[in-house]
């Protein structure tokens, strides 16, 4: 139950971070003049720093198996993210965009969980 409580904060924790850093990143694309291909940089840095802290946090307070944990992390946060999508637009869906999203979630929660672990 515990882990779960622990999973929970940090879940939060990184939602609103990412909430943050795209809102950042709309009001940077908004008033600036840089080219709308680099939109995709700014989310994919966006998930990787907001599932990166919310493993740290989650690895700190756990303080073991970061790799399992913070894994683990990583794919809760790109999962609900996709069904919270699913949810708001036409259905279920798969692309080579998701999958990159997934890789990027696992990876940066495995370094998230290793580093809270250790640090």
């Amino acid at each position: 139950m515990e882990k779960i409580k622990r999973y929970s904060i940090s879940l939060l924790i990184s939602f609103v971070l990412a909430a943050v850093f795209l809102t950042i990143s709309a009001s940077i694309f908004a008033y600036t003049n840089i080219n709308d291909r680099y939109l995709d940089s700014f989310v994919f840095g966006t998930v990787m720093l907001s599932v990166l802290i919310g493993a740290i946090i989650l690895a700190r307070k756990i303080k073991e198996k970061g790799i399992i944990y913070g894994g683990l992390f990583g794919l809760l946060f790109c999962l609900i993210v996709y069904f919270i999508t699913c949810i708001e637009y036409t259905g279920l869906f798969i692309s080579n965009t998701l999958f990159i999203y997934l890789g990027i979630s696992f990876l940066s929660g495995i370094v998230g969980g290793i580093i809270g672990v250790n640090v």
